[in-house]
């Protein structure tokens, strides 16, 4: 994945790069990340070529590895360092809000007393019967 010719590659390039096991990288990412919590994608990527020369992996991989990875962080789980709720798109944002404000308005006036405004909207206690 990574063409960029850096110190850590030129070493790698003097013998057999091998692509890590998913368990081998989370270990190298484990590792970096009790050390420097607070390091994003990149500098953990750089750091886990460093700590390991001859490792085949692109910063997509470790982005993708830390992504669906579980992390603890003060002792408490964290899901990684992508947060859910920035992946949704502007447009998406606004329909969930949208959605939102729509299903508390529903409750509001399902527990509105009769003869309120919305109380009644479907006539049903007009109807002869």
């Amino acid at each position: 994945e990574d063409s960029c010719c850096s110190d850590s590659s030129t070493m790698a390039e003097s013998g057999r790069t091998v692509v890590p096991e998913k368990d081998d990288l989370l270990a190298a990412i484990k590792t970096i990340k009790d050390a420097n919590p607070d390091f994003g994608y990149g500098k953990v990527h750089k750091a886990v070529k460093e700590g390991n020369p001859m490792w085949q992996v692109g910063e997509d991989r470790v982005k993708k590895t830390i992504s669906e990875t579980v992390v603890l962080v003060d002792g408490k789980p964290v899901k990684a360092l992508a947060n859910k709720e920035k992946k949704l798109s502007t447009h998406e944002l606004a329909k969930k809000k949208t959605a939102d404000a729509l299903k508390k308005k529903k409750e509001e006036l399902k527990v509105a007393p009769k003869g309120t405004a919305g109380g009644n909207i479907t006539g049903a206690d007009h109807r002869a019967g």
